[in-house]
């Protein structure tokens, strides 16, 4: 039988993203050794009082994780069924790794429960779909294009220096927000599509509900302003006191002023979720932020972190799910837990998102909220209360100040431009919390990565300066591919753009 961890060399210190790259190599030659089991723990003597969740949006495990040493990443020599084959006529394909210009992927990944079913890799003669198709046909190649380490270096260091699920499936065969109601619920009331804004008053019966009823403290932080929640679902999922549907600005106080509750929600908003079309950097560097933020509050003693993605957003993931319920489990989805007490490695067991809830109920004394929760792994195994806390991260990219690519002067996603036609570009600086920073002044180093082959656009400028939190640029681009984009500001601050020029489904990387 495999051990549930899969330990790992660590890096012993945090050291530059060129550095952390290289972790895949130094952990590489490292043996993988069994963890001993861990006492089961006991809810009066568990040190662990705060739980975060941090949940991003739309990836597989093989997608982010394929390649990290010791997980049950994408075997060598996988060739999958080719998107564009109505039956065998067309020759295989296999998964393709992203060149440096390409941080994200066709915009266009569809990711619904068709979608879902489709990118799953079922074992021959478990059913038409499964066993024909490996992707969904419109998806092309953008399925199967998958993120090294250096897109990713905050949660490559987290799964590197305490520990990553490779084992964790999405709850259900389904989008965002089904994923999301299990997560918090362990039921998503027969939704399986998004409806933000549903009709019907029957209670959610959340975690946030049982929290309150055994005097404990629950909070949902969200990236958007409090605003664009009202009168959407999350004002069903939290008790009737709505103070505790927050802001990401909120956590980041509370979190300085020892505020935490017990257990936090947190969610990303627009170019920070990491779902196609955003970069893969914007949203890692957030990560960073949020853990940093914990790491140096007085709660991080009696912490425990879990860096989750709601669902795997279309992308294929080779290991099969068994069938748990009638709507799941889905595909294989990245999962890290940091914690003093964490076990260093990589957790083999079997676990979903709702595992948290099981976790917290573990530790706190709490009752399952219905027969699937009580069936999940509660995490015991990745935990070891008796051993010497693992010291605070240091993350790599924690910036005061994030600069994110805009449309305007608004929450708008950046342009997707057409060939040969001017394109306008504006960037806002977002403090931790995700709001506009208006005390962000002075010049923006503008850096960009085309596609192999071809040049700079003359007509990309080299700097921009920043005024009141804001700058902007415009700039044509005249051969079509993904064009990564940096931009490097005052006082640390820095963003990623991949812009997709001409591309579309069937576009590949360019090596």
């Amino acid at each position: 039988m495999r051990p549930p961890f899969t330990r790992t060399r660590l890096m012993t210190a945090a050291g530059s993203i060129a550095a952390l790259v290289g972790l895949t190599t130094q952990m590489a030659a490292a043996a993988p050794t069994p963890a001993a089991a861990p006492a089961a723990a006991q809810a009066h003597t568990s040190p662990i009082k705060h739980v975060v969740e941090v949940m991003l949006e739309n990836h597989s495990f093989d997608n982010l994780f394929g390649s990290f040493p010791g997980a049950e990443g994408i075997p060598a020599g996988t060739t999958l069924q080719n998107p564009k084959a109505t039956y065998d006529s067309a020759p295989p394909v296999s998964p393709v790794w992203a060149s440096p210009n390409e941080g994200d992927v066709y915009a266009g990944i569809d990711n619904s429960r068709a979608a879902v079913q489709m990118s799953m890799d079922y074992q021959p003669r478990q059913g038409y779909l499964m066993d024909h198709y490996t992707m969904f046909p419109s998806n092309g190649m953008a399925s199967i294009t998958e993120f090294g380490p250096q897109f990713t270096p905050n949660q490559q260091y987290l799964a590197g220096h305490y520990a990553l699920e490779d084992h964790n499936f999405q709850p259900a065969i389904a989008p965002t927000q089904p994923n999301v109601m299990y997560a918090l619920n362990a039921d998503a009331h027969g939704w399986m599509y998004n409806n933000l804004n549903p009709d019907d008053t029957q209670p959610w019966n959340s975690v946030f509900d049982e929290l309150a009823d055994r005097h404990r403290t629950g909070r949902v932080y969200y990236g958007v302003p409090r605003s664009h929640l009202t009168g959407t679902i999350w004002e069903k999922i939290v008790p009737p006191d709505l103070a505790d549907l927050s802001t990401a600005d909120q956590f980041f106080s509370d979190a300085a002023s020892d505020s935490l509750p017990d257990f936090s929600f947190v969610r990303p908003g627009v170019d920070y979720s990491g779902e196609p079309e955003e970069d893969l950097g914007n949203p890692d560097a957030w990560i960073g932020q949020i853990v940093d933020a914990v790491a140096k509050s007085p709660a991080w003693d009696s912490t425990a972190i879990f860096v989750t993605y709601d669902e795997g957003g279309g992308f294929w993931d080779h290991v099969p799910p068994r069938t748990a319920h009638a709507f799941g489990y889905g595909e294989r989805t990245p999962t890290m837990i940091v914690s003093p007490y964490v076990r260093q490695g990589v957790f083999h067991q079997e676990t979903t998102n709702m595992s948290i809830l099981s976790f917290m109920q573990k530790q706190w004394d709490m009752p399952p909220l219905n027969t699937l929760n009580a069936r999940q792994n509660d995490l015991s195994d990745a935990f070891d209360f008796t051993q010497a806390p693992l010291p605070a991260p240091r993350m790599p990219v924690a910036p005061t100040d994030t600069l994110a690519f805009r449309g305007g002067k608004d929450t708008s996603h950046a342009p997707i431009p057409k060939q040969n036609s001017p394109a306008t570009f504006t960037l806002e600086a977002n403090g931790s919390g995700l709001t506009l920073d208006p005390t962000a002044q002075g010049p923006v180093t503008l850096t960009m990565v085309p596609p192999k082959g071809v040049a700079v656009p003359a007509t990309f400028p080299s700097t921009v300066d920043l005024t009141d939190g804001w700058a902007s640029f415009t700039t044509t681009f005249t051969r079509p591919g993904f064009y990564r984009i940096k931009a490097e500001g005052p006082d640390g601050s820095v963003g990623w753009q991949t812009v997709d020029v001409g591309v579309n489904a069937t576009t590949l990387p360019t090596p």
